[in-house]
């Protein structure tokens, strides 16, 4: 099973731990998660587009 999901879901903890601590700006945190799920996204679009035998490790 190829756990794609996996990185962003550790983007979402490390989201939701930069927003309770409250130290950085919302525009900031924003950007960063953004960022983080475009390349979660990208990395599971090229993964789809693969073989199913390349890509597992």
């Amino acid at each position: 099973m190829n756990r794609w999901y996996f990185p962003f879901v550790v983007g979402i903890i490390i989201f939701m731990f930069l927003f309770l601590l409250g130290d950085y700006e919302m525009g900031l945190i924003l950007t960063l998660s953004g960022g983080f799920t475009l390349g979660f996204f990208l990395m599971y679009w090229f993964n789809r587009g693969s073989n199913k035998g390349e890509g597992r490790r």
